[in-house]
């Protein structure tokens, strides 16, 4: 999943008018028991994958931060509620916002 990921989410991160098309792709391959919802381990998945997107992107920057400092800010952004849960809604709501905030 590893490198799918990555490309989604920087796909999704440019200014790529397909944004929404590539989050459906993103949950839907994250969503392995298609219930519609991340949870458990495709949440923990998709934190894991966003979290090394972010930390490379920050380092790019000149930023260094670590893993639980983003995770942290991703999980505020993502997961609000912080239910343990990501919905669809809750994705197209916010990663792209995130994502850009990490520039």
């Amino acid at each position: 999943m590893g490198a799918n990921a990555g490309k989604m989410l920087k796909s999704i991160d440019g200014d790529n008018k397909g944004t929404e098309k590539e989050i459906d792709k993103l949950f839907g391959m994250l969503d392995k028991d298609d219930s519609g919802v991340l949870t458990g381990d495709e949440y923990k998945t998709f934190f894991d994958e966003a979290t090394k997107y972010m930390l490379a992107d920050l380092k790019k920057s000149g930023h260094d931060y670590d893993d639980d400092t983003i995770r942290g800010w991703l999980q505020q952004w993502i997961d609000p509620n912080r239910d343990g849960k990501i919905t669809k809604m809750e994705l197209h709501r916010n990663l792209k916002a995130v994502l850009d905030a990490g520039e």
